[in-house]
């Protein structure tokens, strides 16, 4: 090789190790203190196509058809809904090796089966997915359960063919939580993530608002004018029974749960300027966060548990921010106005907040915290606000008053795919996604 070429490629190379090498310091600059954050993103990869059979009933009892379908139906709809998925119904065939050549030449990869009966205690379930490419399958199992929670042991059979799939996280077994004033005061209602088995929470003819789960699912903290001051509840699901945890004068509001479960962020004014504070689930003041003058509220705690955005006017005009919980190394994420709601994402890469706009109305934004980069989701839909996160991190729940009345939306991340959560009287708000439920 010429010797003017070899040092010329040896330039470049050096030039090139240079430059990875300035760009990784820079990101250790830019990240000092804090968690390296990883952007993971994922509704926009094309879809597999899956085949998936009429369910077989052994016993041919009438109310065991009719479970099976709908079983069978709410199977698709999650598959659907998780927006990996493209379903191809198909009918059973007598020779299973013609079937799957059939299959395979119309590009399938995945085929669905199930078998259901009933020992008249109990609905059982056979599941089967098997590789159209081998004829193997891939994973099978029995499912036995009460005839009242079909719906459950359905969202448990999606949740695991995601996982077996794609290994991800599925999210059938999540629900939702919002506050609706139908009775013409704010309560509490709970409806699983696909807008079905709607519940009514609470009964207190009051104003119950901002309800926000606890990492186990469990527990829902909520402000209530029950005692007519702004009181921070908590709320356990499992035995049915709530208790005020925060309850002092002035504002006990948009309580945010630590990822252990142990710790609530919450703005407190105790007569004065609302600032933010950690407690215990018990209400015991552990730490004062913020000491302004000025207004610091809808904390959300990060997956680390080791930062904390809020919002602040401490700018002139409420702002996005982000600081270690000891209250320290603040810093204000750049955005274009007065913004709202920050919710951090499970994965821990996003920030979903609301941004006001020149013309007053409120939409959706995403903050990608690797690239600052800020996405808009929402546009000419009148106010989009509150948003929270699914568990996988791949959509949002929000509120929206597009259609002329308050309602509650889901939202992939990318913006597309918006659906309506649930059909009901009166205006519904402030909804928060649970983790997924046992």
């Amino acid at each position: 090789m010429n010797l003017n070429v070899m040092v010329n490629l040896i330039k470049k190379v050096l030039f090139l190790i240079l430059q990875i090498f300035v760009i990784f310091f820079y990101t250790l600059t830019l990240h000092a203190d804090n968690d390296i954050y990883l952007s993971i993103c994922g509704t926009t990869a094309k879809r597999s196509d899956i085949a998936i059979e009429h369910f077989n009933v052994t016993d041919k009892n009438e109310n065991t058809i009719k479970l099976a379908k709908l079983i069978k139906k709410t199977i698709k709809n999650d598959l659907i809904l998780s927006r990996y998925f493209n379903i191809i119904q198909v009918v059973p065939e007598t020779n299973f090796k013609e079937q799957l050549f059939s299959l395979r030449k119309r590009g399938i990869g995945i085929l669905i089966t199930a078998s259901v009966s009933d020992d008249k205690c109990n609905l059982i379930l056979e599941m089967k997915v098997i590789d159209v490419a081998t004829g193997e399958i891939i994973w099978k199992h029995n499912y036995k359960r009460k005839h009242s929670i079909y719906r459950y042991m359905a969202h448990e059979v999606s949740d695991e063919i995601i996982r077996r799939i794609k290994g991800e996280v599925g999210i059938a077994r999540s629900k939702i939580v919002f506050v609706n004033d139908s009775t013409r005061f704010k309560e509490l209602y709970i409806v699983d993530y696909d807008g079905y088995n709607l519940r009514r929470l609470t009964k207190d003819n009051k104003i119950n608002i901002l309800p926000k789960w606890s990492p186990d699912g469990k527990q829902i903290i909520y402000t209530s004018y029950l005692y007519n001051n702004p009181d921070l509840f908590i709320l356990n699901l499992t035995e049915n029974k709530r208790s005020v945890i925060s309850k002092y004068q002035g504002l006990n509001v948009t309580g945010s749960f630590s990822p252990d479960g142990e710790k609530i962020v919450l703005t407190l004014s105790k007569g004065v300027y609302p600032n933010l504070y950690m407690i215990n689930t018990h209400g015991d003041v552990l730490q004062r966060i913020t000491e302004n003058i000025y207004i610091d509220t809808s904390p959300s705690f990060a997956p680390n548990g080791q930062e904390i955005a809020f919002i602040s006017d401490r700018s002139g005009y409420p702002q996005l921010y982000i600081m270690n919980i000891s209250g320290k190394n603040v810093r204000r994420l750049t955005t274009n106005g007065p913004c709202d709601s920050p919710s951090w994402s499970p994965r821990g890469d996003k920030i979903a907040f609301t941004m006001k706009q020149v013309r007053g109305n409120y939409d959706l934004y995403i903050y990608d915290l690797p690239t600052r980069k800020v996405t808009r989701l929402t546009q000419n839909q009148r106010n989009n606000e509150n948003p929270t996160w699914s568990p996988d991190g791949r959509f949002l729940v929000f509120y929206s008053n597009r259609s002329g009345r308050g309602e509650i939306y889901i939202i992939a991340i990318d913006g597309s795919g918006t659906r309506k959560l649930v059909e009901m009287p009166g205006t519904s708000c402030t909804p928060s996604w649970s983790p997924i439920l046992p």
